[in-house]
């Protein structure tokens, strides 16, 4: 069987800092990438430099793209993707560290798979501070795939590893529709394909303050939850982001199985629908978040119609 080519897609802003370090962790990967494409972001630090005398080493190409102006960490990704020639995209982030096997992992699981093309490997994670102190670990989801996907992302992108078909979907989308594109990954896996859960870690995953999403202990996240619904509550913006998110990819992908869409159709059909209409559903309610504290609210949040 011919060997399969792995890409890895790193999206780098002012990411001198720890750069290094995550750049020498992708060196130092017992199963080699076979390519590195980096696209920065209009970085004004020494990224860009960095980047140069680490691709002049490298035991692998590396492809440096520099973006004539500032597009966001999604649509940054979206094109890095795009670019990546691999039938496995593995995505990286400029200030983690990838353990040494961490690649030959995925590739493991995947090609483990009927249809690997079609599947997303994502894994737990350790979270460390900036001098890579452990600060804990991810949960291990109980359900990973479509219901759980509507309403929260358990595939954090330093993790992520998916195959061609997944991709060729994803290029499909506009970075605007999304909330994350490691969460709009997720859901195209739920929704068509596999989503395989390493429960062993096999990323550093660095909290500095600068993160774009990032770990907080259960009471922070519980607390960022309220409030977030209190200020949704307060400007009247309508709706759970992650139930219009799903709108988003719905229409985004008119292929969708039946089944799936119907689930989110009827959530979203529950914000014009009574009381006792929202309390019956919740007796045979099919999404779910992992954990039980957030699961409860979101219950909560559906019975009341906030959803």
């Amino acid at each position: 069987m011919a060997a399969i080519i792995i890409s890895v897609a790193l999206c780098t802003y002012n990411g001198a800092r720890f750069l290094g370090q995550q750049l020498n962790s992708i060196a130092a990967q017992s199963r080699q990438p076979d390519e590195l494409v980096v696209c920065d972001d209009c970085s004004s630090d020494n990224t860009l430099e960095i980047l140069r005398n680490f691709s002049e080493n490298a035991s692998f190409p590396v492809r440096i793209i520099r973006n004539a102006s500032n597009i966001g960490v999604t649509a940054n990704f979206l094109q890095a993707i795009a670019l990546c020639s691999g039938e496995l995209t593995a995505l990286c982030d400029q200030d983690d560290i990838w353990l040494p096997d961490k690649l030959k992992n995925a590739e493991t699981s995947l090609m483990k798979c009927e249809a690997p093309a079609n599947t997303l490997y994502c894994s737990r994670l350790h979270y460390v501070d900036s001098n890579l102190n452990t600060l804990g670990f991810s949960a291990v989801p109980r359900q990973p795939g479509f219901l759980n996907a509507v309403v929260e992302n358990i595939a954090t992108g330093c993790s992520v590893v998916f195959g061609s078909e997944i991709k060729r979907r994803f290029l499909q989308a506009e970075p605007g529709a999304m909330i994350m594109h490691d969460w709009w990954l997720y859901l195209l896996a739920g929704t068509f394909g596999k989503v395989i859960y390493d429960p062993v870690y096999s990323v550093l995953y660095r909290q500095h303050g600068n993160n774009v999403a990032g770990w907080e202990p259960r009471t922070g996240k519980l607390r960022h939850r309220i409030s977030s619904l209190f200020r949704r509550l307060q400007t009247g913006q309508a709706g759970m982001d992650s139930l219009n998110q799903a709108c988003r990819f719905m229409d985004t992908y008119p292929d969708i199985p039946d089944a799936r869409r119907h689930v989110i159709e009827e959530l979203v059909s529950l914000r014009n629908k009574g009381f006792f209409s929202r309390l019956k559903y919740l007796t045979r309610i099919k999404v779910s978040r992992n954990d039980i504290i957030e699961n409860l609210g979101l219950k909560i949040i559906i019975l009341m119609g906030w959803h």
